[in-house]
């Protein structure tokens, strides 16, 4: 990988750390984030992509991250703290959503996608990472945690497809 993509990825996840919160921050505030870096201006530069990507909008001298936004920062946010040593268990989330919210649990499905979460069945996830407090509270906010059970598991038979998705002990 060249170096300026390394920097690149390191300009993302120091911005993803900085509007990962999900509130509106002044131009101000970005300005002496944006002060304390050695190459201000390729984090400028990813900052202005992040707005043309629609991920964050400039409104009333404040940068507000949108919907997807938040959603690219967190997992970028999770991507970046990754352990490198895998503790050997599983985290899954498993539900059962009603049909006539078809709407919310594809909306959970796409987020656990986000999440970097792999489907082991439609309706039951699976990941190598323990679940963000966001996560849970995405769920929680769209009433959707009583359909939904959270496992821990160590043992999981067949997981080496699971290994090779997720780039474990490679």
């Amino acid at each position: 990988m060249a170096k300026t993509s390394r920097d690149a990825r390191r300009h993302i996840r120091a911005i993803s750390e900085f509007f990962a919160a999900g509130k509106a921050v002044t131009e101000a505030a970005v300005n002496d984030f944006i002060g304390t870096y050695k190459k201000r201006k390729f984090l400028k530069q990813s900052l202005r992509r992040l707005i043309e990507k629609g991920l964050v909008e400039k409104k009333n001298n404040k940068f507000v991250p949108t919907l997807a936004g938040i959603r690219f920062f967190r997992s970028n946010i999770e991507r970046s703290l990754k352990p490198k040593n895998w503790d050997g268990k599983w985290y899954l989330l498993s539900f059962d959503v009603p049909v006539k919210l078809n709407v919310k649990r594809d909306y959970l499905r796409r987020v656990l996608k986000s999440y970097d979460f792999y489907p082991l069945q439609k309706s039951v996830w699976v990941g190598p990472n323990k679940f963000g407090d966001d996560l849970w509270e995405f769920v929680v906010q769209k009433e959707l945690n009583k359909y939904c059970r959270v496992m821990v598991v160590s043992v999981l038979e067949g997981d080496e497809d699971l290994k090779k998705y997720f780039k474990i002990g490679f």
